[in-house]
């Protein structure tokens, strides 16, 4: 890899880890603290709304994302993005300051818009940098540097959130939180300034419709042109639902069933992060700038059988742990292989509206996660939610197996 091809790729890898940190720092500040403001019975409540309240913005604003990574230069739009994300920072600190749950609920929406808006640019930007050969490296990485923000971001929230724990620290915490919220945004933005690819003409002609509706129907059908899409982008959604409903039901697993601190619980999600980032990263690797679509069911499988385990098994901490990051890393093997088939497949600036598509898609499948989680544990507990994952996962592994091209024949 080229010096100039290098230098191309951090800023866009580095600004998109601070965004991704940033996005779970306030969310499960949201997750751990906000929670706290209300009765005890209601956590579950709040962090479903939470969660919903971030996707909304990709099922109602994907299309006019997908406009404007067709549109307009892609940098520019991740740019001005960025910069969107500082104000809104001040108003989630606004929130903090005076406990209101309304305010941060409110920061955790713009957040969600402001992600969606950029992500078609960010993810279209990967070709740019790299060529069509630096796809699997590209995807790889910007999803390993996904997870470590992940990582870093629930487990500062969690270490932020038991500050209160310690006396001399306590009166500080809500300023922290404020600091830190306002600096990644401040840095995200300054290091996005530094990305600059050659990007593809844009299609100033385009006529798209945005009414999401309209916009799904037509792309669905649009997709049907490319043979096993529209399966990819199922798988895609289907995989980002199970991380949802895993990400919500195991802050509520560890403080209620395992009785977990904060920080423990934290430091398992962060765990979890890794399991993904590893298994994103020893993809992108095993893939060597080739499809490897086999991957998608072995990464299933795994995931079947780890999440099958807790559900029965019902584990202490420990062994708890091993299963749920051993999850995360059959995760990450069966999500890259999907990623890099739209990005190899969709020719030119089409690509922003299909990744448009597959977001509206995935948010849609994350926002009905967030209702089966509301449901599920609300009437049972958290251990039929890892029950519900187990059946979701059999049922996706089945369908990629028998309708995505190449899922179903190992190739040297």
């Amino acid at each position: 890899m080229s010096k100039s091809t290098k230098a191309n790729w951090l800023p866009l890898f580095i600004t998109n880890f601070l965004g991704v940190l940033n996005d779970n720092y306030l969310k499960y500040l949201v997750f751990f603290i906000s929670t706290t403001w209300m009765m005890k019975d209601k956590e579950s409540i709040v962090i479903m709304l939470a969660s919903a309240l971030f996707v909304v913005p990709y099922i109602a604003f994907s299309p006019i994302a997908g406009k404007l990574a067709r549109d307009h230069a892609k940098a520019k739009i991740i740019q001005r993005a960025k910069l969107f994300e500082i104000p809104i920072m001040l108003i989630a600190s606004i929130g903090f300051i005076l406990q209101s749950i309304s305010i941060t609920m409110f920061a955790i929406f713009l957040m969600g818009l402001q992600s969606c808006l950029f992500s078609p640019a960010k993810y279209g930007i990967i070709r740019d940098i790299g060529g069509k050969e630096g796809i699997p490296f590209g995807t790889g990485a910007m999803e390993m540097l996904t997870f470590m923000g992940v990582l870093i971001g629930t487990y500062v929230a969690g270490v932020t959130s038991d500050i209160s724990l310690i006396d001399s620290l306590a009166p500080y915490r809500t300023i922290i939180i404020c600091v830190a919220l306002v600096l990644f945004a401040i840095l995200g933005w300054l290091l996005s300034l530094k990305i600059a690819p050659k990007e593809t003409v844009p299609d100033d002609e385009d006529e798209t419709t945005l009414n999401p509706i309209t916009f799904l129907i037509n792309s669905y059908k649009w997709s049907r042109q490319i043979r096993g899409l529209n399966s990819v982008i199922i798988g895609l959604g289907t995989f980002w639902a199970i991380g949802s409903l895993l990400q919500m039901n195991i802050t509520v697993h560890c403080r209620n069933m395992l009785n977990l601190s904060d920080t423990a619980t934290s430091t398992i999600m962060a765990m979890v992060a890794i399991g993904i980032g590893a298994g994103c990263y020893i993809t992108g690797v095993i893939s060597n700038k080739q499809l490897k679509m086999y991957l998608v069911p072995i990464g299933g499988l795994g995931m079947l059988i780890c999440v099958s385990l807790i559900f029965i098994l019902n584990p202490p901490a420990t062994l708890f742990a091993i299963l749920i990051v051993a999850t995360a890393f059959f995760a990450g093997i069966f999500k890259i292989p999907l990623n890099a088939f739209i990005q190899s497949r969709v020719e030119g600036r089409k690509l922003g509206l299909i990744l448009a598509y597959n977001n509206l898609m995935l948010f849609s499948f994350i926002l009905v996660s967030a209702g089966v989680f509301g449901v599920v544990e609300t009437m049972a507990n958290s251990l039929m939610v890892f029950g519900a994952v187990a059946i979701i996962t059999l049922i996706i592994t089945i369908v990629a197996w028998l309708r995505i091209p190449g899922a179903g024949k190992i190739k040297a």
